[in-house]
């Protein structure tokens, strides 16, 4: 199966072994952890570990992301040059 990117959702009453235990099998089945945010990790992984993930203590919820076809803009910061006084 192709990798994929899914949401996986941290429940509220997650301890820190879980989610540290949570994190750990992304990495062991191969997938690669893209971003946290709060209680929502981002990860790619191959979507046949994905009920294994999400049967793991501490998981809420794994669902597939789909990112395909989005543009995303690109984000240009113009400074201007402060003219300094003579001396």
């Amino acid at each position: 199966m192709p990798v994929e990117s899914h949401m996986i959702r941290i429940s509220d009453n997650a301890s820190q072994p879980q989610i540290q235990d949570i994190l750990k099998t992304v990495l062991r089945v191969g997938g690669r952890i893209e971003m946290v945010a709060g209680r929502i990790i981002i990860a790619s992984f191959d979507s046949a570990y994905a009920q294994a993930i999400k049967k793991k203590k501490g998981v809420a919820l794994v669902g597939g992301v789909d990112f395909r076809g989005r543009k995303v803009p690109k984000i240009i910061k113009k400074v201007s040059r402060k003219e300094q006084p003579d001396s």
